[in-house]
């Protein structure tokens, strides 16, 4: 590939891999959609859609949650992918090179949020001078970083490693092909297990066996359970509430709204723009303080015309903040709602704003994590991937409309109604048990499609056979006699054991499965 080429790739890359923190968490650079819209780029979109399906498999439940640094599975969706093409359009190839990539990009990752707290520590003066613009472009200057760190190394990769990789390919055995094939089979049940670990799954677990059970003997689709799902949590939920006649509404205008509110609907939208860029200098020190800054900069200039009053309200909104993405928004209406409030002289303290965003962090935190990025974005990344791995383009378009539309709804309606209501909102939320429903509901039909996505996306069968009086007898068959897909269930189970028990087990299980996956080919047990 051409200087030219190679660095034209690599910016794409770069720009997509900088989507994660810098402008939006649109979900375009995961791999299920990112593979194939690369593999479209480079003339071959059928392995675009294997690569990247399976790399979004080995990595579903390999989720950043908090301060966790898993291996990146955005790079290793892409420059896998380029690896694959690049070898002849060898799938395995850039399946194999996924670990590898993904583990180097997230130390690339790390070290950009550490340099992000330089950006954080100099913005630090500009707010006390209030110089809201200096301190809006070192906020942004992580868009900069984020591109940098995710540029070199991909240029590095592409210019150089295309040939080598293609060759080294050509020389490799075919039992160590047909293992990687093997690992890579094995590989999603860690995924799996990631996500039981992050679902309350000892409360749950029937409602796991229960999509397990319609998978192996209904052979049922992801969706279609999915959907089953989303109707026994509904009916609990109904039944549940059966007889109860307390107000489940949430609070209408009239109710909850300020009587006066100085904020217009045009610094609120101004807001909901500037919220797309909260990540953008994340870091190890403050995480997302700057970004909740600049998000609210504009409203707080609008609302203290003291210059005294404006900076002590800049720089408390500099503090540590932590939160998903989409569920920022609702604490920065909240905080804005108090804010007016706060301005208009009602007795709202400085230490209450901080301490209420300190106290919706961690459960809309949990939400995001658990509702939005573990549960809702896995359930369209698996029926997408399953599409994706029959070689139907459809799969990763039935992947990124909805986490769309879940990014820009959720971010919208979470200040709007968090910014009207204020802390009504929340509270009459936990008051009237519509946020554990939400979240128990949400369990439900994210277990009943990890239980299915076991049967459909963990293959590993073993080969050994015998001969007993005169009969050929086959192990393989022999355990789905017993139970169709239980050595994929058992090693999800077992790893989920193991991730349990072990904080670092993650990478000892990816280690795992290569080598029980190159072992077993070499031996023939697998």
């Amino acid at each position: 590939m051409g200087i030219l080429s190679a660095v034209l790739l690599s910016a794409f890359v770069a720009v997509l891999m900088t989507e994660n923190y810098g402008y939006g968490y649109w979900m375009i650079s995961r791999p299920i959609f990112a593979g194939p819209l690369l593999g479209l780029m480079m003339g071959d979109l059928q392995t675009g859609l294997i690569v990247g399906a399976s790399v979004e498999l080995m990595f579903m439940g390999v989720l950043p949650i908090g301060g966790s640094v898993p291996p990146n599975a955005q790079i290793a969706g892409l420059i896998g992918t380029i690896f694959a093409i690049s070898a002849g359009g060898k799938p395995e190839v850039g399946i194999a090179l996924a670990l590898p990539i993904g583990i180097l990009a997230q130390l690339l990752i790390m070290l950009a949020w550490n340099f992000n707290m330089y950006l954080v520590h100099r913005a630090d003066n500009a707010l006390k001078e209030l110089n809201l613009k200096r301190a809006g472009r070192l906020h942004l200057s992580g868009l900069i970083v984020f591109f940098t760190v995710m540029f070199i190394p991909t240029f590095l990769a592409v210019h150089f490693g295309s040939d080598f990789v293609k060759n080294f390919v050509d020389s490799m055995p075919a039992w160590f092909m047909d293992g990687l094939k093997v690992s890579a089979g094995i590989l999603p049940a860690i995924g799996m297990a990631m996500l039981l670990k992050m679902m309350n799954f000892k409360k749950y677990w029937s409602f796991f066996l229960i999509g397990f059970v319609l998978a192996v003997y209904l052979e049922l689709p992801v969706l279609s359970i999915a959907l089953l799902g989303l109707g026994i949590a509904i009916s609990i939920s109904v039944v549940m509430n059966k007889g109860d006649n307390r107000d489940m509404s949430l609070p209408s205008p009239q109710r909850g709204e300020m009587e006066k509110a100085k904020l217009t609907r045009k610094d609120l939208i101004i807001t909901f723009f500037r919220s797309f860029f909260s990540m953008t200098s994340i870091n190890y020190e403050r995480y997302g303080s700057l970004g909740f800054c600049y998000a609210v900069m504009p409203a707080l200039k609008r609302l203290y015309g003291d210059d005294e009053e404006l900076k002590e309200a800049i720089v408390r909104h500099n503090e540590f903040f932590n939160c998903h993405p989409y569920t920022t928004n609702a604490i920065i209406g909240v905080t804005l709602a108090l804010e007016d409030q706060r301005a208009q002289g009602k007795p709202i303290t400085s230490e209450t704003i901080s301490s209420t965003k300190a106290a919706l962090m961690g459960p809309l935190s949990g939400i995001g994590d658990s509702v939005f990025k573990a549960t809702f974005m896995t359930i369209f990344a698996a029926i997408g991937a399953g599409l994706a791995l029959g070689g139907n383009p459809l799969g990763p378009i039935i992947f990124i409309v909805p986490n769309v539309l879940l990014n820009i709804i959720s971010r919208y309606y979470g200040l709007m109604y968090g910014y009207r209501f204020g802390m009504n909102l929340i509270l009459k939320m936990k008051d009237s048990d519509i946020l554990n429903k939400f979240v128990q509901g949400a369990t439900i039909v994210g277990l009943m499609v990890t239980g299915s996505m076991i049967v459909n996306f963990v293959h590993v069968g073993v080969a050994a056979k015998w001969n007993f009086a005169g009969k050929e007898i086959v192990l393989q068959e022999l355990l789905d006699s017993i139970l169709p897909g239980l050595l994929p269930l058992i090693l999800t189970l077992v790893f989920l054991w193991v991730l349990r028990e072990y904080k670092k087990a993650i990478y000892w299980l990816i280690l795992f499965c290569f080598v029980v996956g190159l072992a077993g080919k070499f031996f023939g047990v697998l």
